[in-house]
């Protein structure tokens, strides 16, 4: 019995033959609506331009580049999942030739997509052989597909690849796999040689034979076979009791502490250092949430200005607590404070400081927070450092409005060139190039 064609998904490959279904990588779609997912690996390319707005080898933004690896990490850990309950996925692998780089503050990192998994099982190596052939212990259920493909790439791998097709005697090389499979959970990872036209009428029948895959392979692949026996259970769960006792023991210092302040004869704190240490606590928990890849930001915003105008009062009140004795109230009517001096428009802070500004500018500008992400860089641009100000200007600069973070933000080219402008003096490079970008010759 053939394989329903509703129940395959194609992603990257046209549907003009085969009556399937077809999404990109990044579309929302339920993984378990289907059996056998064919994969054409070039399409992440474009994908990936789309998703950041900028060219494949183009530099990218730290934040912006993880941004697009979170989403893919997300979306590959729901397929893999759904492999290792007994499906197949087909990948038509590509040679990701060129490698992206991300532009950091002192340094380019280049992230290579064929170290992204599944990509990262094998090697894909340029073929010189003419033709592939079908393996002779799956002759009978490939033979007649062997001419539907190229030859142009190869594959090489330290893993437990199973040979499927392989390249003909003219490639010299000692591996010569064309096409191989991976044992995951209960299911397959097939790395396929590409077919010479998309629009071929074996491709069905292909599919068909490959979501059998998993019963040919045999036993299915488990990290944690099961055990039987009662007296094996028994000595795991005492050993793993045994581990969670000598744990609690070694890290005693860290929680002791904490369970002697929930003790009735614990220490009472003072109501101030106890509204900080709980303002702490929870600013922090919103810090760390807002480093998830996607949640809904505006109750944490909400709860962030809060809390600051909280912290303000507070450290009011402090003041006050700690003048001198005899010193008047600053807020006792009829006192007037001598007059302060202004500060001056150049910021003294660390450099470390600064680090914090502009991380801290990336991530709200990342969640969306774009307004607030100004404040940071600004603050850090009036202190002198380059980077914040190119980093501010660009989300004035019209140029970058395919940003998926800025889309929605007002432009205005006049504040970009003001930001540029004050970048270029402090030695970027860059912002001489932006300019020049937004029609201003000097």
């Amino acid at each position: 019995m053939l394989l329903d064609p509703q129940r395959i998904l194609l992603i990257g490959i046209p549907a003009e033959v085969i009556p399937v279904r077809t999404f990109k990588f990044f579309d929302p779609f339920d993984v378990n609506d289907f059996d056998l997912m064919a994969w054409n690996a070039e399409s992440l390319v474009a994908e990936m331009q789309e998703k950041t707005g900028q060219p494949f080898q183009s530099n990218h933004h730290p934040f912006i580049y993880r941004q697009f690896k979170a989403l893919y990490d997300e979306k590959i850990a729901s397929i893999l999942n759904w492999i290792k309950h007994g499906n197949v996925l087909v990948i038509f692998p590509y040679l990701f030739k060129q490698t992206t780089e991300t532009d950091g503050l002192n340094r380019v990192a280049k992230i290579d997509i064929n170290a992204f998994p599944p990509f990262n099982l094998v090697s894909v190596t340029p073929s010189s052989a003419s033709s592939v052939k079908v393996t002779e212990e799956f002759l009978p259920q490939f033979r007649e597909f062997g001419d539907i493909f190229t030859s142009e790439l190869r594959l090489i791998s330290d893993e437990d690849i199973v040979p499927l097709f392989r390249t003909s005697k003219g490639d010299r090389e000692s591996s010569r796999i064309a096409g191989g499979a991976f044992r995951v959970g209960k299911g397959v990872v097939v790395f396929s040689p590409r077919p010479r036209a998309w629009d071929s009428a074996k491709l069905l029948e292909y599919f068909d034979v490959l979501a059998k895959l998993p019963d040919m392979l045999g036993q299915p692949v488990d990290p944690l076979p099961e055990i039987n026996n009662r007296f094996q259970r028994a000595a795991l769960w005492l050993a793993a009791l045994t581990v969670l006792i000598v744990a609690a023991v070694a890290l005693s210092p860290f929680w002791a502490p904490q369970m002697e302040q929930l003790s009735p004869w614990a220490r009472k704190q003072p109501a101030a250092e106890h509204d900080y240490a709980t303002l702490a606590a929870r600013l922090t928990a919103i810090e760390k949430r807002l480093a998830l890849p996607s949640f809904d930001v505006d109750p944490i915003k909400s709860a962030e200005s809060a809390l600051s105008r909280r912290v303000d009062r507070l450290e009011a009140a402090l003041a006050r607590l700690q003048d001198p004795p005899g010193a008047p109230p600053s807020d006792v009517p009829g006192i007037t404070e001598p007059p302060v001096a202004p500060a001056p428009a150049s910021q003294h802070i660390s450099t470390q400081e600064i680090a914090e500004l502009l991380a801290r500018g990336d991530t709200l500008l990342r969640q969306g927070d774009i307004t607030s992400a100004r404040l940071f860089y600004e603050r850090a641009a009036n202190a002198g450092d380059g980077q914040a100000a190119l980093r501010l200007g660009a989300t004035f600069d019209p140029a970058f409005r395919g940003w998926d973070v800025l889309r929605g933000a007002s432009s205005d080219a006049s504040d970009a060139r003001l930001w540029y402008r004050r970048a270029r003096d402090l030695g970027e490079a860059e912002a001489g190039r932006r300019l020049k970008g937004l029609g201003e010759t000097q």
